[in-house]
């Protein structure tokens, strides 16, 4: 099978590069700005955008299946265009990293809105899909330490299981590889529980110990510095932060564990993988 991978230059890509590359999948890499030096193997890859279309049918063209992984675009309206092409290549499959508090429920904040509507665009294509909703990443610990500080907008009071990229990316390369995972959702969760505050610690420890306290800005604070500044980013966060405070992670589905395989990877032992 070769896979096309859309939004081949984002963090999350490289782990699912890695684990199709291993499981001997045929890869090619899509994005606007990913080049060769970003992966050790040499991949085709087709530099684009996804809304448009001719870059789009240049990139699926020979393809059997798609896998999207997206972030700061319109994801509703990417999927949308990337569907309409992947069906007019007749594509056997199509993948998607969501998020694991996706739901109808939810869809009150904007960004799962955006999330569920991709999904829905998807399940109702008419092509095979696998939909992965994965919790907390640890590789997303780095992105809260900056000029030798630590810092999370608000007090984040629920557990998740954290889960490390080099497990996700094998659960998706498991999934393509099994006809019993097509349309399916799965919920892929870390082996341990952690509050975002201890986790935060703890990688400071150990990767930043001249860090010796995680702040926790409060969210009205936080907001009303990305308004006065005119930050997009900084507003985007804290919006995201404060959904996170209301929501609690799902059930997990045992299916997942199941038919992808349990996650292994410890906060300890990937902790001393960044560290070695």
């Amino acid at each position: 099978m070769k896979i096309l991978v859309i939004g081949a230059s984002g963090m999350l890509a490289k782990p699912v590069v890695k684990n199709l590359d291993e499981f001997g999948f045929d890869v090619r890499l899509f994005s606007r700005t990913v080049h060769a030096t970003m992966y050790e193997k040499n991949h085709e890859i087709v530099n684009g955008d996804v809304f448009v279309k001719p870059n789009l049918e240049r990139a699926m063209d020979g393809c059997d299946a798609v896998y999207i992984t997206l972030s700061k675009l319109n994801e509703a309206e990417a999927v949308k265009s990337i569907v309409e092409v992947a069906k007019e290549q007749q594509m056997k499959l199509i993948g998607l990293i969501s998020g694991a508090t996706v739901s109808e429920e939810n869809r009150w904040f904007w960004m799962i809105d955006n999330k569920f509507q991709a999904e829905q665009t998807i399940i109702n294509s008419g092509i095979p899909y696998i939909i992965f909703r994965p919790s907390w990443f640890m590789e997303s610990l780095s992105l809260m330490v900056r000029n030798g500080k630590a810092m999370m907008i608000g007090k984040q009071p629920n557990l998740w299981h954290w889960l490390s990229a080099d497990d996700f990316g094998r659960m998706v390369a498991t999934a393509f590889q099994k006809t019993d995972a097509q349309n399916k959702i799965f919920y892929c969760y870390g082996p341990e529980k952690f509050l975002m505050k201890d986790i935060l610690t703890e990688y400071c420890d150990v990767l930043y110990p001249g860090i010796k306290k995680v702040s926790s800005v409060p969210i009205g604070m936080m907001k009303l510095i990305a308004f006065l500044s005119g930050n997009k980013e900084l507003k985007i966060a804290s919006s995201m932060f404060a959904y996170f405070e209301k929501v609690e992670e799902p059930a997990s589905n045992n299916e997942t564990n199941k038919i992808l395989g349990k996650p292994e990877i410890t906060f300890n032992q990937w902790i001393k993988m960044q560290k070695s």
